[in-house]
């Protein structure tokens, strides 16, 4: 996995982790329906890296070590806005 992350990338999985929490996860078209096209070449780059999980319906999560990095940087540097 990749833990480097642009500051595009870094939106996006705090976005995706938003969601997850809500228990919404969404596909790649809702995210674009909300963020912009423009946000599809990051979330290949974060599939790529490791940090995204694509089901059977194409809904989006966090893999597990993704979701143990979010953790522990929110428990690190504390919440974000």
């Amino acid at each position: 996995m990749d833990f480097t992350l642009t500051r595009g990338e870094e939106a996006v999985v705090r976005h995706l982790a938003a969601l997850d929490r809500a228990g919404a996860p969404p596909t790649d078209d809702d995210l674009a329906d909300v963020l912009g096209e423009e946000v599809r070449p990051l979330l290949q780059s974060l599939l790529e890296k490791g940090w995204l999980v694509v089901d059977d319906q194409r809904t989006l999560t966090l893999s597990t070590i993704a979701r143990a990095a979010v953790s522990a940087r929110t428990d690190a540097e504390g919440p974000r806005p």
